[in-house]
């Protein structure tokens, strides 16, 4: 592949860079949905949505990071990502990611503003699941 043919897709957070990758695609939950970027896209700049960013190396595999909302920013055959927490699939695995639904279904839902965060953490577990099944 010629490097126009190519993305780099740069995760970072507070703490650390948690992705820096050569990918052949990219998926970005978006504050209202998914958005897809192949090489050559014009420059873009997004508000991030809680969810799950995919994107495929080189060798045509899939890789998944949760993020927890921030930004997008596409130029120059690069999508930089800005968010205050990501988690990639070596950050998690299957039976945690289960026991934090299994929390998160236990929260209580006494008043709206407990069921407004149940129903988060519910959604957080489930892309947490979703991450540990890549493939």
């Amino acid at each position: 592949m010629s490097d126009s043919s190519i993305l780099r897709c740069v995760i970072i957070t507070p703490e650390s860079q948690a992705v820096d990758a050569e990918a052949i695609d990219v998926v970005l939950p978006v504050h209202d949905g998914l958005w897809g970027v192949l090489p050559g896209h014009a420059p873009f700049l997004c508000k991030l949505g809680a969810g799950l960013l995919r994107y495929r190396d080189l060798q045509n595999r899939v890789h998944a990071v949760f993020l927890e909302e921030g930004f997008g920013h596409i130029r120059d055959n690069e999508v930089s990502i800005l968010t205050p927490n990501a988690i990639t699939e070596d950050d998690i695995d299957a039976v945690e990611a289960r026991e934090q639904l299994l929390q998160a279904q236990a929260m209580p839902m006494a008043t709206i503003e407990e069921v407004q965060i149940r129903s988060e953490a519910i959604q957080r577990a489930k892309y947490l699941k979703q991450l540990t099944s890549v493939d």
